[in-house]
C-alpha cells in the first residue's frame, strides 16, 4: 500500500490538485474560520434587534468589529517576527473562540464592543498568517493558484455559515462559532509547510509598495469597497427593488457563491496568461455586469445570475492584485506587504457602503450598482495602462 504523502513545498510545475493537496492543512483552517465567522453577523444583528438595542449600538458593535481587523492587520506583524506563523494562528484563533463564546455570558453592549474588537483584530491577523503563508510557500508560477483556491475556500465557509450556525437558540449559535475557531488551529499545527522568514519589521514601508505597485494596492482597495458596499447596501436595494426575503437571500447567496466557482479558474489563468490581463478580465467582467444591474433593471432571474458574475468576477481582483503585488518582492516582505494591502483593504471596506449609499442618494437605487462599476472600471483602465507599459520596456528590450 502507497503511504499518502503530503508535499512541503508547491513545486514549479504544480496542477490544480497539487496545489491543493500542499495547502490541504491551511485550507481546511480557513474553511473552519469561514465557517466561524459568516454567520455571525446576522446573528448579532438579530440578537441585539430583539434584546431592544438601538440602531446606533448595532451598528457601533458592527463597526468596532472592522476597527478590530484594520489593526489585527497592522499590529500582526510584530507578534509572527516573535513567535512565528503556527504559534501566532494558534493564538490568534484561540483568542477568537474565547472571545466569541464570552459573548453568552453578558447583555452589556460595552462588553459587547470589546469582545467584537478582540474577534475583529484576530481576523485580521488570521489574513496577514494565511495569506503571507501561501504566497511565501507558492512560486511566481503558482501564486495566484494558491491565494485563488484561498479565497474560493474562504468564500464557501462564509456562504454556508449562516446555515451551520443558524441551527439552535440561545448561546448556541456563538459556541458552535467559538468551537470552530479552535478546531481550526488543529489542521495549521500539523502544516508541513516551511514557516515562511521574515525580514525586520519596517524594512518595506507602505509609501514604497504603493509606489512599487500602485495597481496592486488599487486592486485591494477596490476589492474592500465593493465588497463592504454590496454587502452593507445590497439588502436596501432588494427591498426597494420589491423582492421578497427570500429573493433577497437568494441574489445575495449568488454574490457569495459566484467566487467559490470563478477563483479556481481566473487564479489558473492568471497563472497562465499573466496578472495584468486577468486582473482586467475580472474587474472588466464584474463592471460590466454591475452596470448592466443599473441600466437594465433586470427581473429576479437576471439580477441572481448577474450578481453570480459581479461576485465571482469582482473577489478575484484581491487574489489576483496580492499575487502581482508579491510577485515583485523579496519572500522575506511577505508578511509586511500582506498587511499593507490587507490595510488598502480595510480602507476600501471603510469608505465603500458610505460612498455607495451617497451614489444612490443622488442616483437612487441603481445608484448601488452604478458605483461598484465605477471604481471596478478604474482597476482596469489601471490594468490596461500597466499592460501598455510593460509593452513599451519589453520593445525597448
Amino acid at each position: 500500500m502507497s503511504k499518502l504523502t503530503i508535499p512541503t513545498s508547491v513545486p514549479e510545475d504544480a496542477k490544480l490538485p497539487e496545489i491543493v493537496k500542499v495547502f490541504s492543512f491551511i485550507l481546511f483552517g480557513v474553511l473552519a474560520f469561514g465557517l466561524a465567522t459568516g454567520g455571525l453577523f446576522p446573528i448579532i444583528g438579530l440578537r441585539l434587534q430583539k434584546d431592544g438595542a438601538s440602531d446606533l449600538v448595532i451598528g457601533l458593535i458592527t463597526s468596532v468589529f472592522f476597527a478590530g481587523t484594520f489593526a489585527g492587520s497592522i499590529l500582526t506583524e510584530r507578534i509572527l517576527a516573535r513567535i512565528r506563523h503556527v504559534r501566532t494562528f494558534a493564538l490568534l484563533a484561540a483568542t477568537a473562540g474565547i472571545s466569541t463564546i464570552a459573548l453568552t455570558l453578558t447583555d452589556l453592549p460595552a462588553a459587547w464592543i470589546g469582545l467584537r474588537f478582540v474577534t475583529g483584530f484576530c481576523l485580521g491577523g488570521y489574513y496577514v498568517v494565511v495569506e503571507s503563508w501561501i504566497n511565501y510557500a507558492s512560486t511566481n508560477k503558482t501564486r495566484a493558484r494558491g491565494m485563488s483556491i484561498y479565497e474560493a475556500t474562504r468564500m464557501l465557509g462564509i456562504a454556508v455559515s449562516p446555515f451551520v450556525l443558524g441551527f439552535g437558540l440561545g448561546g448556541q449559535p456563538y459556541v458552535l462559532a467559538g468551537l470552530l475557531f479552535v478546531v481550526a488551529i488543529v489542521p495549521l499545527v500539523l502544516c508541513p509547510l516551511e514557516e515562511p522568514r521574515q525580514n525586520a519589521p519596517g524594512t518595506l514601508p507602505f509609501s514604497r509598495l504603493i509606489a512599487g505597485a500602485p495597481l496592486g494596492v488599487l486592486a485591494c482597495f477596490v476589492s474592500g469597497a465593493v465588497n463592504a458596499a454590496f454587502y452593507g447596501m445590497s439588502g436596501v436595494y432588494g427591498e426597494r427593488a420589491g423582492l421578497s426575503t427570500t429573493e433577497i437571500a437568494i441574489f445575495i447567496a449568488a454574490m457569495l457563491i459566484g467566487p467559490t466557482f470563478a477563483h479556481p479558474i481566473m487564479g489558473g489563468a492568471a497563472d497562465r496568461f499573466g496578472r495584468l490581463p486577468m486582473l482586467f478580465m475580472a474587474a472588466a467582467v464584474s463592471a460590466i455586469a454591475a452596470i448592466w444591474i443599473a441600466v437594465a433593471g433586470p427581473g429576479f432571474i437576471g439580477l441572481v445570475v448577474l450578481s453570480f458574475l459581479v461576485g465571482g468576477f469582482s473577489h478575484p481582483v484581491y487574489s489576483i492584485g496580492v499575487a502581482y503585488v508579491n510577485d515583485q518582492l523579496d519572500p522575506g516582505d511577505f508578511v509586511r506587504a500582506g498587511g499593507a494591502l490587507l490595510i488598502a483593504f480595510c480602507l476600501g471596506t471603510t469608505v465603500g457602503p458610505t460612498a455607495a449609499a451617497l451614489t444612490m442618494s443622488v442616483l437612487g437605487d441603481a445608484g448601488l450598482y452604478v458605483f461598484l462599476a465605477a471604481i471596478l472600471s478604474a482597476v482596469a483602465v489601471g490594468a490596461t495602462v500597466a499592460v501598455g507599459r510593460s509593452a513599451r520596456v519589453f520593445a525597448r528590450a
